[in-house]
């Protein structure tokens, strides 16, 4: 059992070594090809470009502009922080101001809709008078003045 635990953590620290080797393309002189971390002797050695090293990455083009490599400062890394958190908050406040219009146009829509069926439908409907304050029932040459005025209104708000 002593055998079988020290071999398993042999075979470990060997494949933790091996893994953070370069890989190699080894060509022998008879042509074959292998595939190691050194090449044995008698043998051309050619790069594969595999390694657990990290690459290091070409600076960024925006706008013909390069951003420096450098590592930022605290104050620029919590100063870009602090503009992406007010982009959020200005987006997420044009959406919520997109979405209450959207809301009172569809109210205006379904209000005007309401108001033309009734007008066809000749349905009792009131106005205030404006010298008394009184509601005053609609005669037909009212229910024939305000047909054009919301018929109107719903072209208006209820727009695609």
């Amino acid at each position: 059992m002593r055998t079988a635990i020290g071999t398993i953590a042999i075979l470990m620290v060997v494949c933790s070594v091996a893994a953070q080797a370069q890989i190699l393309k080894c060509v022998g002189r008879d042509g074959k090809i292998e595939f190691a971390t050194s090449c044995p002797a008698g043998t051309k050695q050619q790069d594969t470009g595999v390694s657990n090293k990290p690459v290091a990455t070409p600076p960024a083009a925006k706008g013909g502009e390069t951003k420096s490599t450098a590592p930022q400062s605290l104050a620029d890394r919590d100063a870009e922080f602090r503009k992406r958190q007010a982009d959020q908050k200005d987006a997420a406040a044009k959406s919520d101001q997109k979405a209450s219009e959207s809301t009172e146009r569809q109210r205006a829509c379904d209000s005007a809709k309401g108001n033309l069926q009734a007008l066809k439908d000749r349905q009792r409907m009131y106005r205030m008078d404006p010298k008394t304050g009184e509601r005053v029932v609609y005669e037909e040459m009212d229910y024939v003045r305000e047909l054009p005025v919301v018929e109107r209104q719903v072209s208006e708000n209820c727009k695609a």
